[in-house]
């Protein structure tokens, strides 16, 4: 039996983890999130192709692209985004039509 886990589930847990380890406040703007998201590109910045201590079976560098992706959903749930996996099927389909 192989259940599928949707985006916008996820996006629920992240919040409501990042509100458990005090990420982020029930209150806090998006703004803050936003500020999240960018530390964590910067501890993408700074990863190594070897194992993360976290999660040896990935690197640095996969754990951390997933914490950008972690608050990026994170964000979208907290700004209230009714439909995240729908949001990124049509940017992709829109990005595949861009000429720039």
């Amino acid at each position: 039996l192989i259940v599928m886990i949707t985006l916008n589930k996820l996006a629920v847990k992240c919040y409501r983890t990042a509100i458990k380890r005090g990420k982020i406040g029930k209150h806090s703007s998006p703004k803050a999130i936003i500020t999240a998201i960018s530390k964590e590109w910067r501890e993408l910045c700074e990863a190594t192709e070897y194992r993360s201590n976290h999660i040896p079976k990935y690197s640095e560098c996969e754990e951390e692209a997933a914490d950008i992706i972690i608050a990026s959903l994170t964000y979208l749930q907290r700004i209230g985004c009714r439909d995240i996996e729908q949001l990124i099927k049509d940017k992709i389909n829109f990005n595949a039509q861009r000429e720039d």
